[in-house]
């Protein structure tokens, strides 16, 4: 016999198949009240067990969940959005099905019945579920496309544990905490870790656009949709315009349907302006908008005023200041593992102003990636430019950037081109190194001996190198590297973010770019159209122009990153905290894990290695939180 127990408190999903322990299924999604705290909710039968910490968007009366079909044999848990669930159901119901609810959950459950795992293409929008079919009892797990929603699972024993964040399955008993060290070189060199690593050995992401089939004590994980580069060489710049703008609209309109207010995020970039333009466009009333910024020249708060002004938006202010750092033990524990974003700073502050107005909140994240946005594509130190020197001259041309009063990153990664002799390194090398904190030697020398000698640094860079190669044979190189960013730094880094800081505020954070049929547009849009002489995201910028939705100089004003002022920081309010943090003498983990020497060095330059402190600072804190201090209380609160 099933049960559900509602205790009338999502966003946040827990589960289990192969025991039956109810506290256990209480207390995992009690760790993460926070995503959902309207209400929380449980199916459980013989050694099944699913949780649901429910935000309601849509249904709010109707919607509870753990969800079923019409005879009780296929339950759901839900995270996220399917943003087409009111085609889909008229769709399913003309095939017969009986909807007990207006939920867009309950799609989600029947879909699966009429198509199966294939119904996943199906869905438009943002997920991570998990659905127990009874009678072919089979676990299916699933996320998005992009990743925009979390979820993770652990084998132990024969019992497949699952849940939104890590902090669900440290619940278990039976769960041994321990470091996986080939994730601990991939942070170091990304900072961050990309699926399906954690830093929990045992613990593992499914990784965006698969699932997983837990049947008959097997687990299987499969793919079901990648992002593809296939130029249109028959498009033209008006053609391209005209239908950007209308997926776009199109993806933006989808994702304002919802029972509860709902605003945007405004950096003043181009990305959110175009959000917030076709949400003024769509909306009847100002669109509730909100910028975070900084005591510093770098902050962005003049040009999301520009926009606000512009579109008549109901726009908010925030601005950060530097005793931030007292609260990021407090952002860790919404990762459960070291994270070195630390735009993670201004994200939550982002997230926790604008959840005082409304429930859910618009961002252009996705524009970047989509659109070729980066400035480092253009950099002469890393790509096509470089390459048309002659071999004969190109160390002489490394002196001569090295010495150029330009950015510090280029300066470093054509220092460690000249130093390294990589001059001659393909495209694909040479973006890696310019988006790496460490190479593998980097690594060696920032360890302890122990460490290495206990366990050898894997090279990370090879994660990134197989992304840039499976974008495709014959692949332009810059849709090559364009997909690997989309891959790791999209996914693992940014979405990530976004969601943590977030849901920490109890928050859905919407991305209409991320919209599959913008994305697979945007595939299809040459790169000469994205990156056009020097101007990045080229296509995008002459949309938002010609169809007047955004002022001139906000579409054409150089790309500013949304991140916090840590170098100053680390030279001022941070200093004798951070100090203190990774000081070898009183810290037993820092000497266990890092060099000495190498950590001296990185404090005497602060503001040439500031990422770099910062990576190791956040890194010892989730230590110091989660291997030196396993009570209950200190994973589950997040506080």
């Amino acid at each position: 016999m099933f049960v559900v127990e509602e205790i009338g408190l999502g966003c946040g999903i827990c589960g289990f198949v192969g025991l039956n322990d109810h506290g256990l299924l209480k207390r995992m999604c009690e760790v993460i009240r926070y995503r959902g705290p309207d209400e929380t909710a449980f199916y459980e039968d013989d050694k099944v067990g699913l949780g649901i910490d429910r935000l309601s968007i849509i249904d709010l009366a109707g919607g509870a969940q753990p969800i079923h079909n019409e005879d009780n044999s296929v339950w759901v848990v839900f995270n996220g959005e399917i943003y087409n669930y009111r085609e889909l159901k008229a769709e399913l119901e003309k095939k017969g099905h009986k909807f007990y609810t207006e939920s867009d959950t309950e799609t989600v459950v029947h879909a699966y019945e009429e198509w199966g795992t294939s119904c996943l293409s199906r869905l438009r929008g943002m997920f991570a579920l998990a659905l127990w079919d009874a009678s072919k009892k089979r676990l299916f797990l699933a996320r998005d496309r992009f990743g925009k929603k979390p979820l993770y699972y652990s084998l132990i024993g024969g019992v497949l544990l699952f849940g939104s964040e890590i902090k669900t399955i440290l619940q278990y008993d039976e769960f041994k905490r321990r470091i996986d060290y080939a994730a601990m070189d991939h942070y170091f060199t990304y900072m961050y870790i990309p699926s399906p690593l954690t830093i929990f050995s045992g613990i593992s992401k499914l990784p965006p656009g698969h699932f997983a089939i837990f049947e008959k004590d097997m687990l299987s994980i499969s793919k079901y949709w990648d992002m593809t580069f296939a130029p249109d060489k028959s498009l033209d710049e008006s053609a391209a315009v005209e239908q950007l703008a209308r997926l776009i609209e199109e993806a933006v309109r989808l994702r304002m349907r919802s029972d509860v207010p709902l605003g945007a995020f405004l950096s003043g970039g181009i990305d959110s302006s175009i959000v917030v333009a076709m949400m003024t466009k769509l909306s009847r009333e100002p669109v509730k908008t909100v910028s975070i910024g900084f005591e510093s020249p770098q902050s962005e708060t003049k040009y999301s005023r520009i926009v606000a002004e512009y579109l008549h938006t109901d726009h908010t202010e925030y601005i950060v200041e530097p005793k931030s750092f007292e609260i990021l033990g407090k952002l860790i524990s919404h990762f459960d593992e070291p994270f070195a974003d630390h735009s993670m700073i201004p994200t939550y502050y982002l997230s926790e102003v604008t959840r005082k107005n409304v429930t859910v909140a618009m961002s252009g994240d996705g524009g970047d990636e989509l659109f070729m946005g980066y400035p480092f594509l253009t950099d002469p130190s890393s790509f096509a430019i470089y390459s048309k020197i002659p071999k004969s001259l190109r160390r002489a041309a490394l002196r001569a950037i090295i010495k150029l009063p330009i950015d510090n990153q280029v300066r470093r990664m054509a220092s460690h081109a000249y130093e390294k002799g990589y001059g001659d390194q393909s495209y694909g090398q040479r973006f890696v190194f310019r988006v790496t904190l460490y190479d593998k030697d980097g690594i060696g020398e920032l360890y302890s001996r122990d460490r290495l000698a206990t366990h050898p640094p894997v090279d990370a860079s090879q994660y990134l190198l197989n992304l840039v190669e499976s974008a495709g044979v014959g692949a332009n190189p810059l849709d090559s590297v364009d997909y690997a960013t989309i891959r790791s730094y999209l996914e693992e880094d940014i979405l990530v973010k976004v969601d943590r800081m977030s849901m920490a505020n109890s928050l859905e954070v919407r991305c209409p770019l991320l919209d599959q049929e913008v994305a697979m547009f945007a595939g299809t849009v040459p790169s000469s159209m994205k990156l056009k002489d020097g101007t990045t995201k080229y296509i995008l910028k002459k949309m938002a122009i010609k169809k007047g939705l955004i002022p001139k100089e906000i579409a054409l004003r150089k790309k500013q990153g949304f991140g916090a002022p840590i170098e100053i920081w680390l030279r001022g309010e941070w200093k004798e905290m951070v100090h203190q943090l990774i000081d070898p003498d009183s810290s037993r983990a820092c000497r266990d894990y890092f060099d000495k020497e190498a950590i001296e060095r990185l404090l005497r330059e602060p503001y040439l290695n500031s990422n770099k402190i910062f990576a190791i600072s956040t890194f010892l804190l989730w230590h110091e939180r989660y291997l030196e201090r396993e009570s209950l209380s200190v994973v589950k609160t997040a506080s």
